[in-house]
């Protein structure tokens, strides 16, 4: 921008028809002028190797720790080139755009009383923090309650005090459909601080807009991302993403009792249509896909009925050709590049194994086909169980 304001100033006054030592005094005066108006954020413009907002949907009961992970994001040092933003909406404040820096919070912008659970909301603010902040890099961080694929008011049952997933404003939700629709399509990654997010049918709606995402299968307790330990990580010109993960796992391993309970994936978006395609062809021939008994496969939520459970032990219940399901292993450990988990949750229940990916069994004449039907999931894959 700098550039062109000045070589469009050159060639305007050039053709002034004034003596040539005075031209040359008053150009150079004008491009010093320039030089010093050029504002701080056409400089940041030019120069932005990343942006990562944080997009903090917490007008719910997880206010007071959205103010704890604030302040873990002002210890670090943000490097130069790089921006991290926090959208912020709690119960008692009007909703703001925040930019962090080490010690200082910069209010960008305040708004009204708005739905932060709601695709215009999220869009919108995704287009203004991008636009106030162009980069060579984006990352987006999505914060709050949440329930995986599951439509607005399923999931009901939510531990306020022990538990976080995505998607809460009040007793508005997000519908995961509606969440692929507010995201763009050029981002380097996306993490979800939040419950069971690692749903196959989550990551399979977001493949197309994102190269990583990071997230639990399992629900998440409310002190999520330490912060002060995964921005930096974050904030450097190859993010090493095994390693945000890991130093998740390890924070919540250091942890006593009830509060070692943690699970995470890393997931390469571009290997899900890869397996989708693999399971279509491997159930095409099952019209009539007979549900498993959901007692002896991996949960993953802690409510009753189980709804969500671990999607490579499914595999394994429905499928009984071995060379099928060494195909499918092979393609699921080349979308999982990083997985880890504690062997318990909030000692309810037993984490014995974990592809790092969730998915949801139905019941018999599941009364939420027809919205399941609506995922790209369903559409690529075909995988259905059908009866009991």
């Amino acid at each position: 921008m700098y550039t062109y304001k000045v070589a469009i100033a050159f060639q305007v006054f050039w053709s002034i028809n004034l003596r040539s030592e005075l031209k040359k005094i008053i150009l150079l005066l004008f491009v010093a002028y320039l030089c010093l108006s050029c504002s701080n954020s056409d400089m940041e413009h030019e120069f932005n190797k990343r942006t990562v907002l944080v997009y903090m949907a917490a007008d719910n009961s997880l206010y007071r720790n959205a103010n704890s992970d604030i302040d873990e994001m002002l210890a670090v040092e943000i490097p130069s080139g790089y921006n991290l933003l926090v959208y912020m909406d709690t119960p008692n404040n009007n909703p703001s755009l925040l930019k962090i820096k080490k010690g200082k919070i910069d209010t960008l912008n305040q708004y009204g009383a708005q739905n932060s659970a709601s695709k215009q909301v999220l869009k919108s603010i995704i287009d203004e923090t991008f636009s106030l902040f162009p980069a060579e890099s984006y990352g987006l961080v999505l914060w709050s309650h949440g329930t995986g694929w599951l439509p607005e008011g399923v999931y009901d049952y939510i531990k306020e005090t022990n538990v976080r997933s995505f998607g809460k404003d009040k007793s508005k939700e997000m519908e995961i459909t509606d969440l692929a629709e507010a995201i763009p399509g050029n981002l380097d990654f996306i993490i979800f601080d939040a419950c069971l997010m690692s749903g196959i049918e989550v990551l399979y709606q977001l493949r197309n807009k994102t190269k990583i995402i990071i997230a639990s299968p399992t629900e998440t307790l409310v002190a999520g991302f330490p912060y002060e330990n995964t921005i930096p990580v974050l904030l450097t010109p190859h993010p090493n993403y095994i390693e945000i993960a890991s130093l998740f796992m390890e924070y919540y391993k250091n942890r006593d009792g009830k509060l070692r309970s943690a699970s995470i994936a890393v997931i390469d978006t571009k290997e899900l249509e890869p397996l989708a395609n693999l399971v279509k062809n491997t159930v095409k021939d099952k019209a009539n896909l007979v549900c498993p008994n959901r007692e002896f496969i991996q949960r993953y939520d802690t409510r009753e009925p189980a709804l969500l459970f671990d999607f490579e032990d499914y595999l394994e219940h429905i499928i009984s050709n071995e060379s099928y399901l060494a195909a499918l292993r092979k393609q699921i450990s080349k979308a999982v590049i990083y997985n880890d988990f504690t062997p318990y949750f909030l000692d309810e229940i037993s984490i014995e194994r974990s592809s790092g990916i969730g998915i949801y069994i139905p019941f018999a004449d599941d009364a939420l086909f027809e919205q399941y039907s609506l995922l790209d999931w369903y559409k690529d894959s075909e995988l259905f169980c059908a009866k009991y």
